[in-house]
């Protein structure tokens, strides 16, 4: 390795972080851009076609985490022959799914508009599902072997750079091309051919850089792959249940309200993921040079840098969320978009699946798929089935309702097995943390009731979210050094020589 872990955690996160920043402007502005000149209809037609030619992902259901699982000891001694198998029978595979995907966008394109939405004209939808699918049948022929490689090579902040650049040329594209009158069709368009620059630069990325070699490709090389597939169908499931069947119960106006809560809420979620940027590879390297005692030593770092972004951060989405969506959809009459109890549910659904952030990255990263298979499974089942239920009673509400009940079965599964299976630990150090947490939200949502109310304009929005944040920050800056004092000390020390160039070992 030629780069310490530590620099490629830091430069994995900094880069994650600029891009969720940029991810969620980008969005905001392109998704309103479509609201404001297509209207809510237009919005939830193409947010659902997105989700239901996602459905393909379960064809590759596992095979990332389990290739990269496969790639960290090679990597780490430069067995490139190894490598080179590896990736031979990830890349066989994934062009058979790709192949795959096209009959199953076929197939999309006719029943989608003749029995799920009929809100448009079947040549419409048709063709605009076809649009849609373009960058996903590159990515999968093309470019995700390899970004599975460069992430495991502990340089997953490359990847995030090229999101980055896709994000805001992807905006500006739509931007020039709705401004110009161009139809919804001529938007995604654009849309779609500027995603497929990412696929095509990983290729000559690691053509470049790496000794890649034509190989006969061997199925066992990739372990554990139907075990992994549980995991992977469970995060699916989390992902997409919940447009699903809004789509079907609900109708496609209720997906726009959706939509825009949930790019809101998952925006924050995925800024906590990216600060554990560069430690599934960390661990996964760890794991492979036998440094056990090393990974139980950082858990407790990883630990307290997400759960006090979780603290910190959605309290102030819980507070703030609504009168965000308000103004953020005024002018836009077709459906209320005034959900208070809908965002409420989102938000602790995404609370609790960013609990399992720590525990889950370990559990991937040293291969223990089949071991947590079960939960999987349990996951995606209550997910399916709660979020049904509850949707047809409640409406869009029961979707989150779903979402919650499976998040925190799942985030405790993970948390007990680590604790009794991988680092030996009571489990009562994950209860101390959640609820730690969920005491904060409460208070900073208890105190915001006092001026949320008179949130009447940007201004006015940015100054009580910047008083909501000063407190909910205090609050876990307290807490921190009340109960984890000796972590937070150690986590500063650790800042300190990045800043200072003291490159330690992670």
């Amino acid at each position: 390795m030629k780069k310490g872990r530590t620099k490629n955690i830091v430069l994995s996160i900094g880069a994650g972080f600029l891009y969720e920043i940029v991810s969620l402007v980008c969005g905001l502005v392109s998704q309103k851009l479509i609201l404001v000149n297509f209207g809510s209809a237009y919005n939830g037609v193409t947010q659902s076609i997105s989700q239901f030619i996602s459905y393909i992902e379960l064809m590759k259901a596992g095979i990332g985490g389990v290739a990269m699982a496969a790639l960290f000891k090679p990597l780490s001694v430069n067995d490139t022959k190894e490598v080179n198998e590896v990736l031979s029978s990830m890349q066989k595979f994934m062009r058979r799914i790709a192949l795959i995907f096209v009959i199953f966008v076929i197939g999309v394109a006719i029943i989608y508009p003749l029995f799920i939405v009929r809100d448009f004209g079947f040549w419409f939808t048709s063709s605009l599902i076809f649009i849609i699918s373009i960058s996903t049948f590159v990515q999968y022929y093309l470019g995700f072997t390899y970004q599975v490689l460069i992430e495991a090579d502990q340089k997953g902040y490359m990847i995030i750079l090229m999101q980055i650049v896709t994000a805001i040329l992807n905006t500006i594209v739509s931007i020039i091309l709705i401004n110009s009158g161009s139809s919804i069709h001529i938007v995604k368009l654009g849309s779609s051919l500027v995603h497929v620059v990412p696929p095509l630069f990983f290729y000559y990325y690691v053509h470049k850089h790496y000794q890649i070699e034509k190989v006969e490709a061997t199925s066992d090389k990739i372990p554990q792959r139907w075990d992994a597939a549980a995991h992977e169908v469970a995060a699916f499931v989390n992902t997409n249940t919940d447009v699903t069947v809004v789509t079907m119960f609900s109708g496609v106006k209720e997906v726009s309200v959706y939509s825009i809560y949930y790019y809101v809420i998952s925006n924050l979620k995925k800024i906590v993921t990216k600060f554990s940027g560069g430690f599934a590879s960390a661990f996964g390297n760890m794991y492979a040079k036998g440094e056990k005692d090393l990974m139980k030593k950082n858990l407790s770092l990883f630990e307290l840098i997400i759960y006090s972004l979780v603290s910190v951060l959605y309290p102030v989405a819980l507070a703030m969320v609504v009168p965000f969506v308000m103004l953020y959809t005024k002018g836009v009459n077709d459906v209320n978009y005034s959900r208070p109890g809908f965002a409420l549910a989102l938000t602790l659904a995404s609370i609790f699946n960013c609990f399992r952030i720590p525990y889950r990255t370990i559990v991937i990263a040293i291969g223990h798929y089949k071991q947590t298979r079960n939960g999987a499974i349990a996951e995606a089942v209550i997910n399916v089935v709660v979020s049904v239920l509850c949707t047809i009673r409640f409406g869009l509400i029961g979707v989150a309702i779903g979402s919650f009940c499976a998040m925190a079965t799942r985030s405790y599964e993970f948390a007990n097995y680590l604790s009794k299976n991988v680092i030996d630990r009571p489990i009562s150090d994950y209860f101390k943390h959640v609820f730690i947490s969920l005491s904060i939200l409460i208070i900073v949502n208890l105190v915001s009731r006092i001026y949320v109310g008179n949130i009447t304009s940007w201004f006015t929005w940015v100054l009580y979210a910047a008083i909501t944040t000063l407190l909910s920050l205090s609050l876990t800056a307290i807490t921190d050094f009340l109960f984890y004092k000796d972590d937070t000390l150690r986590l500063f020390d650790k800042v300190k020589s990045i800043i200072f160039r003291k490159h330690e070992k992670v």
